[in-house]
């Protein structure tokens, strides 16, 4: 970016400023702007002296203006009492030698005294900052001024009188000339130069300027107006335009400006102030000038004080403006009238209508649809401080929600206090809202939090107390009973109850435990229910998924006509299943209108879940304790087997094979061609022996499987069938032991069973691997009507696979045949 282009001007002040900077940071450098100043003080000093010689009566005897008492107050107040020495060296350059030197010197010390004096105490009334823009500064100078020019005025005086200048009986009146002349030069000169060194220009545009121009006419065509003398304060109204118009720096100059040609017009006999004799001229004159200097100064400090006090109020104006339009709360102003006269930005954002549509409106043509945290209507007039406005109390604690235009619900806290007015009434109120929107749900969800936390702290205390009496082992009463229980006090309903469907031909239920809270009836326990109706139990049996009801008017059955009789409105259940099958479901109830939470299905079914696992637990239980018996029941019935074929076969065998050779024995000595005969008798009776006990050996393992594996050991099995049988994809390769001893005791149990119970022609049979499983298939086209629940045949068959963690299903329709299945894990 360019740089705009310097001027000669501000190049050389830069330049100045540079060289006034480098000479002040070295001791030789300050000592040179010490005498400097100095010297330029004594030269104004000087000029100021001759200025006031020209001003003066009889040819430079009498002044009635000493202009440099105020130079040098200005110079020592704005630069500091030590250049005092420039006060003597223009002193002497302005004294008049022809008098006695005693006298001089004095003069110039009482002078320099003046300067001194009244300078420091100016400095130490104003706080070293006198721009005249303050009446304390103008009081200051007035104080000031008076005490140091009578120190002149004493010593000046007492100089003349020791000189012999003056007799003794002029000494009153050139003590009062000398004193009335430098105080008037105190209080016109002084002022003009502080209060320009205090402003400069500043504030003063080309308008202003044109102004101040006329008015310095205005100020020399008033003051040179002839035959002034009926009205010699002519010429103030124009000092007081000045002063109201540019305050201190107008009223200073007007005063330099009218003083000089009041002094000159007088010295010159003209003008208001010529009277008969110079000293009362010269009295006359000064005190004109004491007047108009205090009232133009005076004035000047007011009219400054309240320009400050004004833009200050501007200021502040537009800082509250500002604070007002940058709140986060909504403002909304209304005047006694209840006309809204004004709202921030945040009151646009939160009723949702620009400041135009809300300034010069009622509040109920910018507000709709108010209600309060009960849900009850608020007019708009309340709340917008109709009761602040009328009994002129704040108001407070309101809070409401109202509908923007677009709809949206806003909710906000309200507050208004009365503008208190003159009358005792109040001028008007002021109401902020504060949009709680947010806030108020996050409270609703913090309190939604809570209270799922207290609800799930709750439902986990229940589920703990079941689950540590499920690990008890309790009786199934006991559980039944705790777990109705726990569901009523932690749904808190008045009824809860667990109920266990049938599995007879007719479609009922039973209840097996029922809570009800103290005082109440509900459903009785040990009561048959019948699944025909619409209720919740009925509802969970067809579907076998939770189900709820609001209400029962109107439903049918008789269940539902029971509930409704004890007052129970609505309810909800969940199914209990055990082993893939519906056991039963977990009923909750309730008289509230309202029905049950939207949680309750939730709840209750991970209830439903823990007693369908203590169901399942305890189902494991019974299933174990009959397979162990079951097991130690086959284990005493293959022994019998075992001793039975042992006793009726081989041992029979063997027995009669030791009579025979007893026989051939005795047979030997006397005939040798029987005992023969019956040699070969006995061979047969051993081989048949022999073939039995192979028999029974095959039965108990067979050697075939262990060496050769399922497939050759199923083969062999197909050659002693007792139906024809058929064989289908056995796997080649060998499996674990166990699994191919499990899988041939089931297809020769299965086979075994058919021959026996099924009347079928053939069976089939088939084995594969898959997905980690062996898969085995026997199917007969028998009777059917197998039930494994029946017969420990199936029983045993099951217990075999389940002990290696398979699956036995069974199929066995009436007349349709026995498909039995086969599910085994292969590692």
């Amino acid at each position: 970016m360019a740089h705009p282009q310097l001027t000669h001007r501000a190049l050389s002040r830069v330049a100045f400023d540079i060289r006034l900077a480098s000479l002040r940071a070295t001791p030789a450098g300050r000592r040179q702007l010490y005498l400097a100043s100095v010297l330029l003080l004594a030269l104004l000093y000087y000029a100021a002296a001759k200025v006031g010689l020209r001003l003066a009566y009889l040819d430079g005897a009498v002044t009635a203006l000493w202009p440099p008492v105020g130079v040098g107050i200005a110079a020592l107040v704005l630069y500091g009492p030590r250049l005092w020495p420039g006060i003597v060296i223009g002193d002497l350059l302005v004294g008049d030698f022809s008098s006695p030197l005693g006298t001089v010197l004095g003069q110039t010390a009482g002078n320099t005294l003046e300067v001194v004096v009244a300078a420091i105490l100016l400095r130490r009334l104003t706080d070293r900052r006198p721009a005249m823009d303050r009446v304390g500064d103008v009081l200051a100078l007035v104080a000031a001024g008076a005490v140091g020019t009578a120190i002149s005025a004493v010593i000046g005086t007492t100089s003349l009188r020791l000189g012999n200048i003056i007799g003794a009986d002029e000494v009153r009146e050139v003590l009062r000339t000398w004193w009335l002349s430098d105080f008037s030069g105190a209080l016109v000169v002084t002022p003009l130069l502080l209060a320009w060194a205090g402003a400069g220009l500043t504030g003063l545009g080309r308008r202003d300027l044109l102004e101040g121009i006329a008015l310095l006419a205005v100020l020399v065509l008033l003051a040179e107006v002839p035959s002034q003398r009926d009205v010699p304060y002519v010429v103030f109204p124009a000092l007081i335009w000045a002063a109201l118009r540019f305050g201190p720096r107008g009223a200073a100059t007007a005063l330099v400006v009218v003083s000089g040609l009041t002094v000159w017009n007088t010295a010159h006999n003209a003008g208001p102030f010529v009277r008969e004799s110079i000293t009362d001229s010269l009295l006359s004159s000064q005190l004109f000038l004491a007047a108009a200097a205090l009232t133009s100064l005076v004035l000047g400090a007011v009219t400054a004080e309240r320009t400050r006090a004004a833009e200050a109020l501007r200021a502040n104006e537009e800082r509250l403006r500002s604070v007002v339009q940058s709140m986060a709360e909504g403002l909304i102003v209304r005047d006694a009238d209840g006309v809204i006269t004004d709202c921030n930005a945040a009151a646009e954002q939160i009723l949702g209508r620009p400041r135009e549509h809300v300034r010069g409106h009622r509040a109920e043509a910018v507000l709709d649809d108010v209600v309060d945290a009960s849900g009850a209507a608020v007019s708009a007039e309340r709340l917008l401080g109709e009761g602040a406005l009328r009994t002129g109390t704040a108001e407070a604690g309101l809070v409401a929600r109202i509908r923007r235009p677009d709809g949206e619900p806003r909710w906000v806290a309200i507050q208004s206090a009365p503008v208190p007015g003159t009358a005792g009434r109040p001028d008007g109120v002021v109401t902020t809202l504060v949009d709680i929107t947010e806030s108020r749900a996050a409270e609703q969800r913090l309190v939604a939090s809570e209270r799922a936390t207290r609800i799930l702290a709750d439902e986990q205390a229940a589920l703990r107390r079941i689950a540590t009496l499920v690990a008890g082992e309790p009786t199934p009463a006991a559980l039944f009973a705790q777990v109705s229980e726990e569901v009523g006090r932690l749904l808190a309903v008045p009824s809860a109850s667990l109920v266990r469907y049938g599995t007879g031909p007719h479609e009922q239920s039973t209840v097996v435990a029922t809570y009800t809270q103290p005082g109440t009836h509900g459903v009785t326990q040990g009561g048959v229910v019948a699944l025909d109706g619409d209720s919740v139990v009925a509802r969970v049996h067809r579907s076998g998924r939770v189900e709820r009801i609001e209400s029962y008017e109107g439903a049918g059955g008789a269940l539902a006509h029971r509930l409704r009789s004890l007052g129970f409105r609505s309810s909800v259940a969940a199914p209990i299943s055990v082993g893939g099958r519906l056991w039963g479901a977990l009923v909750a109830l309730t008289r509230e209108p309202g029905g049950l939470p939207e949680d309750t299905d939730r709840r209750l079914s991970d209830v439903a879940e823990l007693v369908a696992q203590a169901l399942a637990n305890a189902d494991a239980r019974d299933k174990l304790a009959a397979s162990r018996a079951r097991l130690v029941e086959v284990g005493d019935a293959e022994r019998q087997r075992l001793e039975r074929n042992l006793h009726d076969g081989a041992q029979q065998s063997l027995v009669a094979l030791a009579l025979q050779l007893r026989l051939v024995d005795a047979r030997l000595r006397s005939d040798v061609d029987a005992a023969s005969a019956d040699l070969a008798h006995a061979r047969e009776q051993l081989d048949q022996a022999l073939s039995e006990l192979r028999e029974l050996a095959r039965g108990i393992h067979p050697a075939v499987l262990t060496d050769r594996g399922l497939k050759s050991a199923v083969e062999s099995l197909v050659n002693r069938a007792p139906v024809p049988m058929e064989v289908a994809d056995i796997p080649e390769a060998r499996l674990p032991e166990p699994v191919e001893t499990a899988a041939y005791y089931l297809i020769a149990e299965a086979v075994t069973n058919v021959a026996k119970y099924a009347q079928a022609t053939h069976v089939e049979v088939s084995v594969r691997r898959d997905n980690g499983h062996l898969l085995v298939h026997v199917t007969d086209d028998g009777v059917g009507g197998a039930n494994p629940a029946e017969g420990t045949g199936l029983r045993g068959l099951s217990d075999r696979v389940e002990a290696l963690h398979g699956r036995l299903r069974v199929h066995s329709p009436d007349g349709g045949g026995t498909r039995i299945s086969a599910e085994i894990p292969v590692a």
